[in-house]
């Protein structure tokens, strides 16, 4: 009944209501009856993951240095998500709050021997956020649709670029993705081979799932959680609630701390989940044992923020595991089928999701002259704090100038020009 409506909604049709008596009357025109299931399946298929890994993984390790084997997965984000605990007082009623439904999807992608890791694509709902704007380059590619979802459009533009990188550096390269319905395989590639694993294998063979993802997340909290507390430190936001300052990060800054999370995977992470995933390239000829495989978490797990248990974190990290990332092929083509085409890319509004419309971002471009005074103020602070490295305060000054080093020049020469 659900999913007549959610189909019917997307045909338009508002005078329809699926009730009890419409599934009765739709079940017996299908000759649909309920069966008893006898027996347990299992949600993961070991036999045809362990066939996957005996008959097709050897001639992939055969074939591709670990290099040029590469694993690419979605997974869904609650952005905005806190922690849904506090510390309180025991006589005193802790307020709850709802976890920030504001999502995106991520694609992430590296290879086999940690040496590089793609650059995240991130999904969102709007095409232009007002946090965007006078942004000239985003700090990882973005693309947006109604949901939030991966669409077969947005995965093969996404192999195309991909391709194409790899035709200019002269490799050749495998990729290995599951099923999903938006993992189209029709899109004419020349240095990209695409290699689907088999249904239901994914949680016991994909390596992203081994513990990249997890990774990505840990590390994405805990900049999440440290953004936040600097942002109550601010006078204008003393005494107020976590969940109320969340509302001030905007998707701009959860794209920078995407990207920061996603460089501080460390390569021992990768390689460790692809040994766990099967992904083990036998070194020994004479029978001896490979490699030992742990557990991505015993060398690379993320520390707990500070006032949070290490259980209370990982839920925390866990929030949006089950989001789902993709659409039902066959429900998008139904109602594309039907509907107007252009009813589907009402996306440029602003208004389709509450992280744009709460956004408070500047009208104008910061100018070079207000970044320097940033600086200084940043300085001043490390000074009276006894800072002993300044080396990356030095790397951001730098930075600083060598991006608004045309600006300068422009508006020097404008100056000196200008009749008196």
């Amino acid at each position: 009944m659900e999913k007549a409506n959610s189909l019917a909604e997307g045909l338009g049709l508002t005078d329809f209501k699926a009730t009890v008596g419409w599934l009765e009357r739709w079940k017996e025109r299908n000759g649909i009856k309920f069966k008893k299931q006898h027996g347990e399946k299992q949600d993961a298929d070991d036999w045809g993951a362990e066939r996957w890994v005996t008959e097709v993984l050897p001639g992939l390790l055969e074939d591709y240095e670990p290099r040029d084997i590469y694993n690419a997965d979605e997974t869904g984000l609650y952005w905005r998500a806190i922690p849904d605990g506090t510390l309180a007082h025991k006589t005193e009623q802790a307020a709850g709050c709802k976890v920030p439904k504001e999502r995106v999807t991520l694609l992430l992608a590296c290879n086999m021997d940690g040496s590089e890791k793609l650059e995240p694509l991130t999904i969102g709902k709007s095409k232009q956020p007002r946090c965007f704007k006078n942004v000239k380059t985003l700090p990882v590619a973005y693309e947006a649709n109604k949901n939030a979802w991966m669409t077969g459009d947005i995965w093969k533009e996404w192999l195309k670029k991909l391709d194409k990188q790899m035709r200019l550096k002269k490799r050749k390269i495998v990729m290995l993705c599951d099923n999903c319905a938006a993992h189209s395989s029709d899109v004419k590639l020349t240095n990209v081979k695409l290699v689907f694993m088999p249904p239901n294998t994914t949680s016991l063979i994909q390596p992203m799932d081994q513990g990249v993802i997890a990774n990505f997340k840990q590390h994405y909290r805990s900049l999440v959680l440290r953004h936040l507390m600097g942002i109550m430190e601010m006078d204008e936001n003393e005494g107020k609630r976590a969940a109320e300052v969340a509302r001030k990060l905007t998707l701009l800054d959860s794209l920078h701390m995407q990207k920061a999370a996603w460089s501080r995977v460390t390569t021992a992470t990768i390689v460790n989940c692809y040994k766990k995933a099967s992904f083990v390239v036998s070194a020994n000829d004479d029978g001896g044992e490979s490699e030992t495989v742990m557990e991505a978490s015993d060398e690379t797990a993320v520390e707990p923020p500070a006032g949070l248990t290490a259980e209370q974190f990982n839920d925390y990290v866990a929030v949006d595991n089950d989001l789902q990332t993709a659409a039902d092929v066959t429900d998008a083509e139904l109602c594309a089928g039907v509907q107007d085409a252009a009813s589907a890319t009402g996306d440029d509004s602003d208004g389709d999701e509450q992280a744009v419309t709460n956004d408070t971002q500047p009208t104008a471009a910061v100018s070079l002259g207000a970044a320097l005074h940033c600086l200084d103020s940043v300085r001043a602070y490390l000074e009276a704090a006894g800072c002993t490295s300044y080396e990356h305060f030095y790397s951001v000054l730098d930075q600083v100038y060598t991006t608004g080093k045309q600006q300068l020049v422009q508006k020097t020469v404008k100056d000196f020009f200008q009749p008196q």
